[in-house]
């Protein structure tokens, strides 16, 4: 099984209805961060700034600080002379990710950047898993008349199981949620878990070589659909221990999910302590306030 190195982004498109609460990615205000836009000038006014490896660093700078629109026109720029399936696979990435910061109406020529984009990684390099990861999650939520297509996607998630099991079974189980199919989603899900804790049973193991947003969308797993509840507080925990930056899910929303499965064990102090945690990092949560609410244990 390939290692699976982390780009497991569940994009949630504004026009794709689910029942299902979808976690929103982590955003960076950028402009306000003045050691980014510091760096950012020094490497822009380089002396070899027209070279492949200072276009590369910008493009790399803006893409791990979430400035969507520099990381872009880096990317692009590289493509022009160097156009090999990672920086397409970066392009795709910071394409979809910035679709996901404009309004509707803006939004397509991103979306339709970043489904191309991807097909081209896709087809330079057919069994690299994190291209999979993204080839399936663009073409399952879009729409047909940008180029979606969810039997596309389906097919893929078929061949990616026959190359990572985990990452098959998560993207297979995500195709049934976004066809409201919960109890079908819900079974793979378990299929997921319990290959975990065969092939995984040192979470040391599993903590090197998951990739943090497997073991995010993991422990969101347990917490939707009640399942592995110890295993999933410790995916969560790791989560929130080695939480950087650059990570891709809000860290409050590790502590949203960590206390619905408290609560699912019948621990409420515990949920209510996660809660506080959510709420301290950011205290207009709104999904947190509203669970807090609702339990009405205070």
């Amino acid at each position: 099984m390939s290692r699976i190195k982390g780009t497991m982004l569940f994009f949630i498109f504004p026009w794709l209805i689910s029942s299902q609460l979808k976690t929103p990615f982590l955003t960076n205000d950028y402009q306000s961060d003045q050691d980014y836009i510091k760096e950012l000038k020094f490497l822009k006014n380089h002396p070899d700034r027209e070279t492949e490896r200072i276009i590369k660093s910008i493009a790399k700078w803006a893409y791990d600080h979430k400035d969507w629109d520099t990381a872009i026109e880096n990317f692009e720029r590289l493509l022009v002379d160097s156009p090999s399936a990672n920086y397409y696979f970066n392009l795709a990435v910071a394409a979809a990710r910035k679709s996901l910061e404009v309004p509707r109406f803006l939004s397509v020529p991103y979306v339709i950047k970043a489904r191309k984009s991807v097909l081209i990684a896709h087809e330079l390099q057919p069994k690299e898993v994190d291209y999979l990861n993204l080839l399936i999650q663009l073409y399952a939520e879009i729409p047909e008349l940008l180029g979606g297509s969810v039997a596309f996607a389906k097919k893929k998630a078929d061949e990616l199981k026959d190359i990572d099991t985990l990452a098959g079974g998560m993207m297979q189980a995500y195709i049934f949620q976004l066809k409201n199919n919960f109890q079908a989603s819900r079974l793979k899900i378990a299929e997921v878990f319990y290959y975990l804790k065969e092939e995984y049973n040192d979470p040391d193991r599993w903590a090197k070589e998951l990739g943090k947003n497997l073991i995010f969308e993991l422990g969101r797993a347990a917490a939707e659909y009640q399942i592995e509840p110890d295993l999933g507080i410790l995916l969560l925990k790791h989560y929130q221990e080695d939480f950087v930056f650059k990570d891709n899910y809000p860290l409050e929303w590790a502590y949203y999910y960590q206390s619905k499965i408290y609560l699912y064990k019948g621990n409420e102090n515990e949920a209510i302590a996660s809660l506080h945690k959510a709420l301290k990092i950011k205290p207009d949560f709104k999904e947190g306030l509203e669970f807090l609410k609702s339990l009405n244990l205070e």
